[in-house]
């Protein structure tokens, strides 16, 4: 498959997502500015980051996630997206959310970590640039705190610190002076989900409920940044508390489950070979071979996705690949006693776990069709996405537009949907919203992935 083309168009549905003042450069021409006056209400200016999927509404926990990985992914690959011709347009991917996080972050202790709510987004199908209900905006702050939430908002900071470090050294100095304050406030204010201080958030992203892998998480990426020992300090002690759960074996990676990403830079900074077993468990499981190590085994699909949730799996796959993928880069070892030690065989295995589910989402699957919009061959047509959904103005735009089996009026390319249920059956309608959803965070672990996997084949591993 053209991984290059899948990487290339990936960035350009993260700019038909991007709320604000759009730059004299955006690529995607049916979208203009939208969003200026978010923040209004609390008299500040939130105009800019990511609209989250179909609608308008801007999570930030999640639009954090999705950064993070997206850093992660140029940390691990910049060479690959240099040779592309793609690094520029990654990073400024990177800095509309954290331009937006800025902003979000006027004091120490007070964090905007929603615009608008599902009760006035729900009501209203149209373009963004039309839109002319009440946004409100939320915070997080000491008083009613969200410790997952302030952590994840430093994790993003502290990672996209690296990203900036030799490129524009003051930006990443304003990143990590973000990053510290976020870190502090999550750990020094009383810890609680952040859904419980934004109840609105709970309706779609509010996530376990648990913090701690948030935590370990954010410390760890301050390490990577800093190498200030304290913060290593404070993610061991997450983690070696039992009742945490972050050494046990996990099944996925996402927005609300970070514990797997923790198991990996666990590795990668810890010379104890207890932290590198649990990601190789996650890698192991995670196979189509049935291991007697666990008790579970790993779905897989007859045409070889695996299939870990039923909304939305195609997000989950290409989270895998992307992890394992660096877990074989890393070579990941562990002691002589353990089941789990590390080979070259298991390197090929992880690896070749990344490219199949990449290329089952490229086109790899019953049907050969890509579940990429805009690329491949039978792409999705009807994702479901109310501003690509809309005819160009000045004609009008309504709900019809939503149950009106056609395809979009506008490619929203790159962007990957939910993907086929456990049968590999796939039914391009924007009505079947497990299906057909779009998501920033759906797009970064993909975008990641897609760039390990260049890198696989640019070096002939």
């Amino acid at each position: 498959y053209n991984y290059a083309e899948a990487l290339a168009k990936s960035m350009l549905f993260y700019e038909a997502q991007r709320s604000g003042t759009l730059p004299s450069d955006q690529r995607v021409p049916w979208r203009s500015d939208s969003g200026l006056s978010d923040g209004a209400d609390n008299n500040i200016d939130l105009a800019g980051g990511y609209y989250d999927g179909a609608g308008y509404i801007k999570y930030n926990f999640p639009m954090a996630f999705s950064t993070t990985l997206l850093s992660w992914g140029v940390i691990r690959y910049k060479r690959t997206y240099e040779a592309l011709g793609q690094l520029d347009y990654v990073l400024d991917t990177i800095k509309w959310t954290t331009d937006y996080f800025i902003k979000c972050h006027p004091e120490p202790d007070v964090f905007y970590g929603q615009v608008s709510d599902n009760a006035a987004d729900s009501q209203y199908f149209g373009r963004p640039e039309d839109m002319n209900y009440q946004r409100r905006s939320y915070k997080i702050d000491f008083s009613n705190s969200g410790t997952d939430l302030a952590a994840e908002a430093a994790a993003t900071m502290a990672s996209a610190a690296i990203v900036f470090r030799s490129s524009n050294p003051s930006y990443a100095a304003t990143l990590q002076q973000h990053a510290v304050e976020l870190y502090d406030f999550a750990t020094n204010a009383p810890r609680r989900s952040y859904k419980l201080s934004i109840q609105p958030a709970a309706q779609a992203y509010g996530g376990s409920g648990k913090y701690n892998d948030e935590l370990a998480w954010a410390a760890l990426w301050l390490y990577k940044l800093t190498r200030t020992r304290s913060y290593f300090n404070d993610a061991k002690l997450i983690v070696d508390r039992r009742r945490n759960g972050l050494l046990n074996l996990v099944t996925e990676f996402s927005w609300s489950d970070k514990a797997a990403g923790v198991q990996l830079l666990m590795s990668e900074l810890s010379a104890n070979s207890k932290y590198r077993s649990p990601i190789n468990w996650f890698c192991l499981h995670s196979q189509p071979v049935r291991s007697n190590l666990f008790q579970t085994q790993s779905q897989y699909t007859n045409r070889g996705l695996l299939f870990i949730n039923e909304w939305g799996p195609l997000r989950y796959a290409a989270n895998t690949a992307f992890l394992c993928a660096m877990a074989a880069d890393n070579g990941v070892k562990t002691d002589q006693n353990s089941h789990c030690s590390f080979t070259k065989l298991k390197a090929t295995e992880w690896r070749a776990l990344g490219i199949k589910q990449i290329n089952y989402l490229l086109g790899d699957n019953r049907k050969g069709q890509s579940f990429v919009v805009g690329f491949g061959d039978q792409p999705p047509t009807q994702p479901l996405h109310k501003g690509s959904s809309c005819p160009l103005p000045p004609a009008e735009c309504g709900r019809e537009f939503r149950e009106v089996n056609s395809p979009n009026p506008n490619v929203l390319y790159g962007a990957l949907v939910g993907g086929p249920n456990e049968m590999d059956d796939f039914s391009d309608l924007r009505t079947l919203e497990d299906q057909s959803s779009v998501s920033l965070d759906g797009n970064a672990g993909f975008q990641a992935a897609v760039a390990g996997v260049i890198h696989l084949k640019l070096n002939n591993l």
